[in-house]
Order: C-alpha cells, then sequence, then structure tokens
C-alpha cells in the first residue's frame, strides 16, 4: 500500500516554468558582475537579462546555470492594468477607424510615429524564402489614464490597434536633462 505524504507545493513562479525550485547557484549575480558578460541585473525592473550587442535584451526566467527560478520580476508592479471595460471602451473608440489619417483625425496627435516600428518575420518554406517586413507604429498616450494605444498599420492589411499599460515607474532621465 501506498502512502502519500502531504508536501507543500510552491506556486510556479511563470506560466511555463517546470519547477518553483528558486536558483541558488549565484552564477547569475556572478555573471551580471562581469561587465563583458551578455548577462546584466536590471534593478528597477529587479530581473537578469540577457543581453543584444545592437541594445535589446531578453528577460531570463530561469537560471542557465542550474535551471532554478531566476528573481521574481517587478515588471508587473510598474505597469498600470488595464480593465475589461477601459479595453471595450478602447475598442469601441478604435473599431471604425480604416487609416491612419483617420484615426490622427480621431484620436489626435500620436506621442510617437516609427515608420519601423513594428517587424515581422517568416520562415521559408519549401517554395518561399524567410521574410522580414516592417511596419509603421503610432503611439497614442492621452486617451486612457491607464492604457497606451498602438496603432500598426499593415498596410493592405489594415490598421490593429492594441491596448498595453501606462508605465508606473520612475522616468529614466534623458542625456542633457
Amino acid at each position: 500500500m501506498k502512502v502519500r505524504t502531504k508536501t507543500r507545493s510552491r506556486k510556479k513562479p511563470w506560466r511555463w516554468s517546470v519547477t518553483s525550485i528558486p536558483c541558488k547557484c549565484d552564477q547569475l549575480q556572478r555573471a551580471a558582475a562581469e561587465p563583458e558578460d551578455a548577462i546584466a541585473f536590471d534593478e528597477e525592473m529587479h530581473e537578469y537579462h540577457i543581453t543584444s550587442p545592437r541594445g535589446g535584451y531578453l528577460v531570463i526566467f530561469h537560471c542557465p546555470f542550474c535551471g532554478g527560478v531566476a528573481p521574481r520580476s517587478k515588471r508587473e508592479e510598474r505597469f498600470a492594468t488595464v480593465s475589461h471595460a477601459e479595453a471595450a471602451r478602447l475598442e469601441a473608440l478604435t473599431s471604425r477607424l480604416r487609416t491612419v489619417k483617420a484615426a490622427i483625425a480621431a484620436l489626435g496627435k500620436p506621442a510617437s510615429d516609427v515608420p519601423n516600428g513594428v517587424r515581422t518575420y517568416s520562415r521559408p518554406t519549401s517554395k518561399t524564402p524567410s521574410q522580414i517586413t516592417s511596419y509603421r507604429m503610432l503611439t497614442f498616450t492621452g486617451l486612457s489614464s491607464v492604457a497606451d494605444v498602438d496603432l500598426i498599420d499593415y498596410g493592405v492589411q489594415g490598421l490593429r490597434f492594441s491596448f498595453r499599460g501606462k508605465y508606473l515607474g520612475k522616468r529614466r532621465e534623458q542625456p542633457g536633462t
């Protein structure tokens, strides 16, 4: 007869985690302390990153050395939560907009307008090569107290809107300010 013992289950820190055991090897801290290493620690977000020479980064959720869970990020605390009601309001506001010109007329001047703001990648198939395509992205910051509204112009495929929580943390100072 098998005897079941009651074990305290730990909640997995990320939905994609396969373990709840924290990293205890200190290799992330050591790697982040080395200026030439690709691993860095972001104090504000309380997370480790694998940095790219081009300026981007990937968040480390599990230690690549021991497999343990990396420290819990504070990212969720730094961004506002967009409620279902607010998302529905913004969807109603943007649902009939079909052109960038109409969007600017209805929503006002965007806070940013980046010609190559979004880039998509397609994998090669047996009949087509891989393809990288860039699309214009406009961001409207004055439409909601909790959400920024991104408009992506996919050309003949039309416009797509997305709503993301506003940044609540400290703004990083720009050089010369």
